[in-house]
């Protein structure tokens, strides 16, 4: 859960109209309809790309990376998870959307959307977040050559440094749990905090930024916590990711850092990962922190090495 800001809609480098766009529809897992957003190629594609949202973010925010990729030539799906954006219905009230479900129901469908549009062509992922943290959960995650994460780690407190886990403190056990309950879903947006979420989403986002281990502590079989919902977490496919990740992170970054990292990437027992630490002073940049890779004239120095590691792997 993080501020976003609205993305310029041209790809830096490309001219105005080379990548075209439109707005698309498909059912998740279980039915529901979530939007999307697919960026055509100029050209003959060379791959897919899907692009995986953080926490409350819509799709978007990351309309100009997907249209430099697709100038690349990389097919390329933005989507929003139920409960957020365009997949987002009139009233969160009373919604029993789960954090989990992002991943165990919207991911999947995504994945399998875009593989069917891309034929035989690799397809890869870019997770951001909490995008990197629920491809884990997808049981076609096998079907992604190789991934790009940024910022992915855990958002557990005391992993982050002070004061600003202090503020985070307060959000997960004040603001949040107070704000459900009396509202019936979280008013993120209100504390520039990202899109409104639902409830559970809230909620089960909260019980996992309590726990060093993060989500893993609520995992079938290996978990120390029963889900909030009392139903079982459900399988997870982390050992099915076996592609290269290049993992990005940054030093002002006060969500992923050096000690929030670990725990997630080490899920992923299959893969094979870089791990790369960039000072935003190194960009030019004053600073990037959680979204900051996102944004023209800030990340996007790192867009064209990031999309040329993709394409070495198609």
């Amino acid at each position: 859960m993080v501020p976003t800001e609205e993305p310029r809609q041209a790809p830096p480098g490309a001219p105005d109209g080379e990548v075209a766009s439109h707005d698309v529809s498909f059912p998740a897992v279980d039915g529901t309809t979530l939007a999307g957003t697919l960026f055509e190629p100029p050209g003959p594609a060379r791959g897919g790309l899907l692009v995986n949202a953080g926490t409350g973010i819509p799709r978007r925010f990351y309309g100009r990376f997907a249209a430099a990729a697709a100038a690349r030539g990389l097919r390329t799906l933005t989507f929003d998870y139920r409960g957020i954006g365009g997949s987002a219905p009139p009233s969160l009230r009373g919604s029993t959307v789960r954090y989990r479900d992002w991943g165990q129901l919207d991911i999947p469908a995504a994945i399998d959307w875009l593989a069917e549009r891309c034929d035989d062509l690799p397809l890869f992922a870019l997770g951001h977040s909490t995008g990197g943290q629920q491809i884990g959960f997808a049981p076609n995650v096998d079907k992604v050559r190789a991934a790009l994460f940024v910022t992915v780690s855990t958002g557990y407190w005391r992993g982050m440094p002070a004061p600003y886990r202090y503020m985070v403190l307060a959000l997960i056990m004040g603001y949040i749990p107070l704000a459900t309950r009396l509202l019936g879903y979280a008013p993120a947006r209100k504390i520039r905090w990202g899109e409104d979420l639902p409830a559970m989403v809230a909620r089960e986002w909260c019980a996992w930024c309590r726990e060093p281990d993060y989500m893993a502590a609520y995992f079938d079989g290996t978990g120390r916590k029963r889900s909030l919902d009392g139903r079982d977490f459900g399988p997870t496919y982390f050992d099915r990711a076996a592609f290269p990740i290049r993992s990005y992170y940054f030093d002002d970054d006060p969500i992923s850092t050096r000690p929030n990292a670990p725990p997630v990437l080490d899920l992923y027992t299959a893969a094979d990962i870089e791990t790369r630490w960039v000072a935003p002073a190194t960009l030019g940049a004053k600073g990037i922190g959680h979204l900051g890779f996102f944004r023209s004239g800030t990340g996007d120095p790192l867009w064209a090495e990031a999309i040329d590691w993709l394409l070495s792997h198609a």
